[in-house]
């Protein structure tokens, strides 16, 4: 049995890591997505789903969130930081929405 976490857990936990409430983090609709590119030892995707997110200290609703991988046949994986959709905070809607399409769906 491997040590290391799946990748869709290791992607849960840097999405969780960026959270009000890390330990509250609750996910749905988490999906790995292969962007079909591969370098010698490694896959390249997206993990995608939904979070639950606190809006003011008080609970919000879930919001989706992409995390780019690059997972070995070893099991190791490499994660960038979280793409949210948080309303425009981070980067517009429009943008979000052009990355989710083409790595999420």
């Amino acid at each position: 049995m491997s040590k290391n976490p799946s990748v869709i857990d290791g992607a849960k936990a840097m999405v969780a890591d960026f959270m009000y409430q890390p330990q509250a983090a609750s996910f749905k609709n988490v999906t790995f997505y292969s962007n079909g590119t591969s370098m010698k030892n490694k896959v390249i995707g997206h993990v995608c789903g939904e979070v639950f997110t606190f809006k003011d200290g008080s609970p919000y609703k879930y919001k989706r969130f992409i995390v780019q991988v690059a997972a070995s046949k070893q099991g190791s994986c490499v994660y960038s930081f979280p793409l949210f959709d948080f309303e425009g905070e981070i980067m517009s809607e429009n943008d979000f929405q052009k990355i989710w399409g083409d790595s999420c769906e």
